[in-house]
Order: C-alpha cells, then structure tokens, then sequence
C-alpha cells in the first residue's frame, strides 16, 4: 500500500530548460491585417457551429433563444462615391430641407472638420433601430463605435444623428472609409451580419436592463399581424389542404385572419385555404417594403425574379432616394405575369415602357442586381444603352 501511495506523492521537481516566462500575459500584436484576421476567426466559428439567423438582437443558446435580450434593427448598407458620401453628410442624416421636418438635426461623432478633411470615397451607413423608446440613442452610438473600435483595431471617424420623422426614433450612423492612422477600414460580412447587431443588443440589454415580460407578451401579440415570414407561418405551412380553427391556438386564429386580410388565404366556413404562394409573397414582402402593396393591386400575378436571364418591358420602376435604395425595384410585365426585380441603387432613368434585359443575374431575396447589369433594347433583342 505504501508503494502504492507514493506514484501519487512525485517530489516537485524543477525544470532548468523551461522558459520561466512561458505562461505570462503579452499583449498581442495588432497588424495592418487585423479585419482579415477576424474574419478568419468568424469563419472557423461559424463552421464550428451550426448556422443559425440572428434576428433584432435575439441570441441563442444551444438552440433557444433568449427572448429576455433587448431587441434590435440593425441594417448596413455602404458606397464607394465621394458625392454620395458629402450629400448623405450635408443633407440626409441633418434631413435638410426634408418636407414635414422643421430644423435640422445635430449630429455627434468626432468634429465635422476632422470628418470632412479626412473624407474618403467608401463609406458604410448604419440604421439601429432599438424596438425600446427608452434608450438614449446618442450614448447608445458612441457605446457601439468604442465597442467596435476595440473589436477591429480601428481609430474610426464617424458621425452619427437621431431622426424622430417616424413613429419609432432611430439612429443613423456614417463611417469614414479610413481611419485616423491612415488604415483602410473593412468590416467583414460577418461582424455586419451577426456581431455587431448581437453586440448591440447586448449594449442596450445592459443599458436598461431584460424585456419584462409584459414587453415580451406584446411583441408576441404584435406577431400574427406582421407583414413577413413568421413562426406562426411555419406552423402553418405543414397543415396541408383545409385547416379547421376548431382546434387551434388563437394566435394561429388571428394570423389567418389577416393572411385573408391581404389576399394570402380565403375562408370556407369554419376552415381556411392558403394561397400557393403565400411564402414567397410573405418572404419578400419582409425583405421589399412595397413588395406586397404592388401585389395587392396587381391585375396580373406577381412573382420575385428567381435570377438568370429576363427580357421584357418595364411596367414600373420603384425608386427611392439614393439612401433609402435598398427598396429600389424594376417590374416586367409579361404576357400573364408581372416580375419584380430588386435593384440595388437604380439610377437609370425613364425606363418605364422600354423593353430591358437582363443577363446571369441572382434572384430571389438577393439584391445582386445593380444599375450596370440593366441593359435597353430594341425590338430585335440588340444593346441600345450605355450604362451609366
């Protein structure tokens, strides 16, 4: 037994060759390649891990989401002109000369000289949408850019303004496409997709505090009136043929209801139909604001472009202000149909009645179609335009 304790009971014995300093701290080196670097380390993440969308700042854990997170809109958008970048500093985020605005709003960041003097082409603009009203926005900004800005390495120059022209205050956020040591700023697809809207949610989580549960049952109540893609439709969707509301959970009842309020379902008695295509209407009608409004009033069916090749006449072109672009849409009118075609930026003019076409292009809920993909022509099908 003796002979027995003593495997256990080794001396301590010094080691001459080890480095002595082996296991102190260093703080590590930050390069040029920093943003490369951490989407490197996001995308061995992500393979690691199962996918999984994240959404107005919910997270989840092992697969459940923790509702209790303050939730968010996070949106990004970018551009490479120069004049983009001064009139969307001079007139959009002040809302100069906006209608239904009295004054210009102040904007924060670092001084708008240094902005200015130090202004680059490329430039990535910012929409955070909190759904709480009780955050401080301006404090919620300079929380998010620190935040990043330890994240990336980055000294960023970057203005930011509170607009209060809709129903739900929001904060816009400008980043210069270079930084106070001269450095190129990239932020990889990633860190836009997921890190930075988780980041944020956490940020306000502990600004002011977890939803309560009366916040959380209101939002659940908002629910089956939403007009996009749900869980209430996912439920719906594998109830094939008729579904009878004898049976059913009243959310489901009332999400129903207003898929027949928009043309998605009709209703025979005590049981509903849903149309073909109402996951398709829904899912892009999330992704284009005025998807579903042009479906509602379309004297033809209205279908998302699926991608690859189209040519056909413009019976409508969507266009917004250059920084509202992200609902930019082209609709070909065929001879049963009609096809809406996001455009990112659409900057092409008097399109409408002219016979367009459009080649190798992605669809669906993608926005990879730009102004330079959009060529006219003539009625044999050859080029006539110059893209612009």
């Amino acid at each position: 037994m003796k002979d027995l304790r003593t495997i256990f009971n080794h001396p301590k014995q010094s080691d001459p060759e080890r480095d002595p300093h082996l296991y102190d701290w260093r703080r590590p080196f930050h390069g040029k390649d920093d943003a490369a670097y951490l989407n490197k380390l996001l995308k061995r993440r992500n393979r690691r891990s199962s996918p999984e969308r994240i959404s107005f700042g919910s997270t989840r854990y092992n697969g459940f989401e923790n509702i209790r997170k303050q939730r968010v809109f996070f949106t990004a958008t970018y551009s490479k002109s120069i004049k983009s970048h001064k009139k969307y500093i001079r007139d959009y985020m002040p809302q100069k000369n906006k209608p239904g605005v009295s004054e210009e709003k102040e904007m924060f960041g670092v001084p708008p000289e240094d902005y200015l003097n130090n202004i680059a082409p490329l430039h990535f603009k910012w929409i955070i949408s909190p759904e709480s009203q009780n955050v401080e926005l301006k404090l919620l900004a300079h929380t998010i850019i620190k935040h990043v800005e330890n994240l990336t390495g980055y000294e960023l120059y970057w203005r930011g303004v509170i607009h209060t022209d809709t129903g739900h205050h929001h904060l816009h956020i400008v980043v210069n496409g270079k930084d106070k040591n001269g450095k190129s700023v990239r932020f990889p697809k990633d860190m836009i997709k997921n890190t930075i809207r988780e980041m944020t949610s956490n940020i306000i989580t502990n600004m002011i505090g977890e939803r309560t549960q009366k916040e959380i049952e209101a939002t659940k109540a908002r629910l089956p009136f939403a007009k996009r893609w749900t869980e209430f439709d996912e439920q719906l969707k594998e109830m094939t043929g008729k579904i009878f509301i004898n049976n059913l959970q009243p959310s489901l009842v009332q999400r129903l209801q207003f898929l027949e309020s928009i043309k998605l379902a009709t209703k025979d008695n005590l049981s509903y139909s849903l149309k073909p295509d109402f996951e398709e209407v829904l899912r892009a009608t999330g992704r284009y604001n005025l998807y579903l409004e042009e479906y509602l009033k379309s004297d033809l069916p209205l279908r998302l472009f699926e991608g690859g090749n189209i040519t056909g006449k413009v019976d409508k072109v969507i266009n917004f202000d250059r920084d509202e672009s992200w609902n930019d849409a082209i609709i070909i009118r065929k001879e049963n149909e009609r096809i809406y075609i996001p455009v990112y930026q659409l900057h092409k003019d008097h399109l409408e009645g002219k016979t367009i076409r459009i080649e190798h292009a992605a669809g669906g809920t993608n926005r990879n179609i730009t102004n330079k993909d959009i060529r006219i022509v003539d009625n044999k099908n050859r080029d006539i335009s110059m893209s612009r």
